[in-house]
């Protein structure tokens, strides 16, 4: 089954919807969540090509963390925390391309496997692997 995608002002599906968490999500935390976030923006901060990007876009990252937080946590456990506009904050990066969001992934999926079981991590991938073709197709930079 294939995921469809809004076309609304976030356009992504990722955190619509409040609820019972996703069935692949139950036991994950928001301490789970919190870490992973911390962790995964950790080593995205110090990552060759990530790393320039973030240090330019991100000025309060006690604030990013927050919402990514909050992103995560609507994604995997529906608690409707997030309301953000993800597809215009990306749209204002210039230079912003594919490789973005596969380095991204790269990095997201090592983090969580780090982290989490292995359900767990595939909870989070199965998202972020969503969010990175949604991104890519909404934003027009193709595979």
């Amino acid at each position: 089954m294939s995921p469809s995608y809004s076309t609304g002002s976030y356009g992504l599906a990722v955190t619509e919807d409040v609820g019972i968490p996703h069935a692949d999500a139950e036991g994950i935390t928001e301490d789970l969540i919190h870490a992973v976030v911390v962790e995964f923006y950790r080593q995205a901060r110090r990552d060759d090509w990530l790393g320039p990007v973030f240090e330019s876009h991100v000025h309060e990252w006690e604030t990013h963390l927050a919402r990514m937080t909050d992103f995560w946590s609507a994604a995997l456990l529906r608690t409707g925390r997030y309301s953000g506009r993800p597809v215009e904050q990306h749209r204002s990066i210039d230079g912003l391309s594919d490789g973005h969001f596969s380095r991204w992934v790269e990095l997201f999926e090592a983090t969580v496997r780090d982290l989490c079981s292995p359900r767990h991590a595939e909870a989070f991938l199965v998202r972020a692997r969503r969010m990175r073709e949604g991104m890519t197709k909404v934003l027009g930079l193709g595979t």
